[in-house]
Formats: C-alpha cells, structure tokens, sequence
C-alpha cells in the first residue's frame, strides 16, 4: 500500500530541521516544517538522541534522515553503463579505491543523477558505520527508526534544481552558508561534478576577528582544492562564476571576500528563502518515483528489520480485520437469531391464544355432525335394510345384519345358488347409497335340504364429515 506521509529530516550536532509531506490526490503538500536548535550529545556523541526525542511526534510516515554532508564523503563520477545492476557493482569498486576506511567499518550507496546515452552521471558516498548505527539508535531509541539514511548535500541540490537557480550552461560553484556548516556543490553545464562540505562559520560577526579571519582561508584553501581536482579529473572550462546562497542576517562582504580570494569573475548571493529547505528536497526525494538506484546508506540488516516490522504489521492488520469481521459476523447472527427467536415466541403466543378457540370450534363442530349424523335418516339401520331388502333376489336368506352406525353394514347369509350372491353384490355396488361394498368371498354349506352357499358382504358407511357419494 502506497505510503500518504513522508518525512524528510536533517541533523546537525546543535541543529534539527524537518518537513512533513502530505499526500493530496496526486501531488505532494507540505504539511509540517520546522527547525530547532539542539543541545550537545552527552557522552560525546555526535547526535543529541534525548534532544531530538520531543521533536519526533511531528514525524510521520516513511522518514528520511539526511546524514550531515561533513560526514560524508562524496564522489561523483561517469561510469558506462544505464543498467542499475552494473552500476551498483561499479560504484562499489569505485568507493573501494577513494574510500579511507577499511570495508567493513563502512556503509555506502550510490545514485543516478543523470543518464545520457551510453553512460551515467553517478554520485557514490561512504561513511562511517557507526555514524549511520547512531543515527538509527537514536531515533529508534525515540519510537522513530528511519527508513532512509541520505545525505542533506543531495537534499540542497534537489531544491538547487528544481528551483531553477542552476544555469544550464557554463561552470559554478554554488555555496551554501548555513548554520552550523558550508556545503559546496562544483557544477557544470547543469550537472553536479563535486560535492564537498567546508568548514563551519564562525558565531561571532565581528568584522576583523581572527576567528573569521582564520576560517576565510580555510574556506578558500579548500575550495581551491577543490577546483583544482575538478580540473583535473574532468578537465578546465574557464572561471567559474560563484553563487552563495546566505542565512538572513550573513553580511555581504563574506561572499565579497571568498571571491576576491579565490579569484573569481562573477558572484551572485541569493538569500535562503528562495529555495526549499534540505529537509524538503530530503522528503521530496523519498516522495518521487522509484529509481532504480537511489542513495540509501541504511544497513541491510535496517532494511531486513523494516520488512519484518511490516510484515508483522500486515499480519496483524488481516488478523484484526479478520476478527472483525468474524465478529461483525457472530453479531449479525445472534441478532437475526434473536429476532427469530421474538417472531417464533410472538407466533407460539399467537397460536396458544387462538388454540383455545379453536378446540372449541372444533368441539362444535364435532357436535353440529352428531347432532346431523343422528338426525340425517339416510343411512339409519331401517334405511340400510330396506335398501339391502330390496336388492335381495328370492332364494337368498340374511342370517346376519351388523350395523355400525357411520361406520359399516356387515351382512352373512345363505342361497342356493352361487350366482345369486354375484348378482346381489352387483346389485349393491349399483346402488348410489353405499361408497363401497366387499365380498368376503363364499363357503359351500351342507344342509339337510341339501347343499347350501354362505356369503359375507362389508359395506362401508360414510364417517363423521365425509361427504356423501
């Protein structure tokens, strides 16, 4: 998920300045900025960790912590390549050779400033490990670990370029004098060439004082260093023109100074305000689109450490969703249950209340059927007989009539011929009265009268509400 806070941090040993980034639609906005002087480190740190712990609750979101350029060392070169891979490995066999330190004492990165062709403008850096591991104990110390380790040089030069204050064409030498340091950035037909941090500016303002006097010459001592290398590596154009961009309050004649002393032909000051603060161009650059190789001096192990942290978040964010929505779930169901519940008790009571009335009706209605049953003659004991009389042919004699009133008429007789008793039971089933007539089938009887047939015959009665045929 794509981050919508971004925090771009500079520290200085007595300096903290920081801009917060908002993300609004598809742009940037800058939605905290400030600075704060700091007290000295105890224990003879570098960076005031419990100075800089008040401060933290105005970070948010992915925060970059730009490492003093002083600190630093910075090399820019062109190597012949465009593929990031190829790059990263060139660049560490490059820092391998201007690098003072043993390796494995440092930590190091690389970026592409600018690609043309077959080659790029690549800036390496090295520094100490154990200035990135303060800063990183430092501020996870304070609740804040960072997630980038840059430089505050590159910070200044993304505010220098997309503030327009470089000319595209021609050599420069661009000044930055802000408290506590100097950075210096030699720049040609656009692009940087040189980075490098001079010697801080003294406190005191007193014209003359050998304090200033003494920090002027280091300043152009190491400016002419500088010029000179660049000569050398990349080749001579001319005099550069200088550019000192100043804090408020700097007097003019400084910059005057530097010029005459360096031997400069043009010089332009520009105040401050006019170009966005290191900490903004720190932000801003964490904020733009992915570059395939871009400066981070965090360790591995940072980055491992991050991706745990973020993992871990993930997990509890799906468990947590997870569970509520399980939950959301359990509760959705004990209601619809409940309800069910209140409309299956409403029902029972419905039911209980109008069972009462309803045996009732029913025990009416089961009176109003005796009542019509006994009073309906049409099939009483007398009717049945007569019926049955009627269709009984001569020769055939009842021995038997069971009646059961709404239930069965069950007849037993005898004759003296077999088809006699078919015809009677096809004379029974004819007649319209009687829903239904069995034959139990017939038994040869011997009389003294001679040879005799008994017949069984079950006729069905309509019940209680039966309709009639």
């Amino acid at each position: 998920m794509a981050t919508s806070w971004i925090t771009g941090v500079c520290i200085q040993q007595n300096r903290l300045e920081w801009t917060v980034l908002h993300r609004v639609k598809e742009s940037w906005e800058i939605s905290n900025q400030g600075n704060a002087a700091l007290s000295p480190a105890e224990g003879g740190g570098w960076i005031p960790a419990a100075a800089i712990k008040p401060y933290l609750k105005h970070f948010k979101g992915k925060v970059s912590v730009a490492l003093p350029t002083g600190r630093v060392l910075l090399r820019v070169a062109l190597l012949p390549s465009v593929d990031p891979a190829e790059l990263r490995g060139m660049a560490e066999l490059q820092t391998d050779k201007f690098s003072p330190f043993p390796v494995e004492t440092v930590a190091s990165g690389a970026e592409v400033l600018e690609s043309a062709g077959t080659s790029s403008l690549v800036a390496m850096a090295v520094v100490r490990r154990e200035d990135v591991e303060a800063v990183g104990q430092s501020f996870q110390g304070a609740g804040a670990p960072p997630d980038v380790v840059d430089v505050e040089a590159l910070g200044w030069w993304w505010g220098l370029k997309h503030g327009e204050q470089i000319p595209s064409h021609g050599s420069q030498v661009l000044l930055r004098m802000a408290s506590p340091g100097v950075d210096m950035v030699a720049v040609r037909d656009g692009a940087p060439l040189m980075f490098r941090s001079l010697p801080g500016r003294p406190a005191e303002e007193g014209e003359g004082d050998e304090a200033r006097a003494g920090w002027m010459d280091e300043c152009v001592e190491e400016v002419a260093d500088s010029l000179t290398a660049l000569e050398t590596e990349w080749g001579g154009t001319g005099a550069p023109t200088l550019h000192v961009f100043h804090e408020a309050g700097m007097p003019v004649h400084c910059a005057e100074k530097l010029q005459q002393a360096l031997g400069l032909g043009t010089l332009f000051t520009h105040p401050m305000e006019a170009l966005p603060t290191a900490s903004e161009g720190v932000a801003r650059r964490l904020a733009g689109p992915v570059r395939p190789l871009a400066m981070d001096l965090a360790p591995e192990a940072w980055r491992a450490a991050d991706a745990e942290r973020r993992t871990r978040r993930k997990l509890l964010r799906t468990a947590t969703v997870f569970l509520a929505a399980w939950l959301l779930g359990i509760g959705i169901f004990w209601t619809l249950l409940n309800l069910q519940r209140g409309r299956m008790a409403r029902l029972q009571a419905q039911v209980e209340e109008m069972e009462a009335p309803a045996r009732e009706i029913r025990r009416l209605r089961a009176k109003v059927l005796e009542f019509a049953q006994y009073a309906d003659r049409t099939y009483s004991a007398l009717e049945c007989l007569r019926m049955v009389s009627g269709a009984l042919p001569g020769g055939m004699d009842l021995t038997s009539f069971v009646y059961r009133k709404g239930s069965s008429l069950t007849l037993r007789g005898e004759t003296d011929s077999p088809d006699k008793v078919y015809g009677f039971n096809q004379a029974m089933e004819k007649l319209e009265l009687f829903p239904d007539v069995k034959s139990e089938g017939m038994t040869t009887v011997n009389r003294p009268q001679g040879t005799r047939y008994s017949f069984g015959v079950t006729i069905r009665l309509p019940g209680n509400g039966e309709d009639e045929p």
